[in-house]
């Protein structure tokens, strides 16, 4: 296997899931993966969740409730 900048993908660390696969927890299609600070692991949109705030949409982590930065 070829070894590239972009040969690996995101996953959750929750449902097991990267961007266009179907999650287990929900059965919805994973649209976004994110990036918790905290718990130092990657969660996708479904297995986190999200809130408006000042007018912009942030996601934030199901454990520990901290604002999570988009990785893929």
């Amino acid at each position: 296997m070829k070894k590239g900048k972009n040969s690996f993908k995101a996953y959750c660390h929750y449902c097991g899931s990267t961007v266009g696969q179907i999650s287990d927890r929900t059965e919805e299609s994973v649209t976004s993966v994110y990036d918790c600070p905290k718990c130092k692991l990657n969660y996708c949109d479904q297995c986190s969740y999200e809130e408006d705030t000042d007018g912009q949409s942030l996601q934030f982590c199901l454990r520990c409730d901290s604002k999570m930065e988009k990785v893929m």
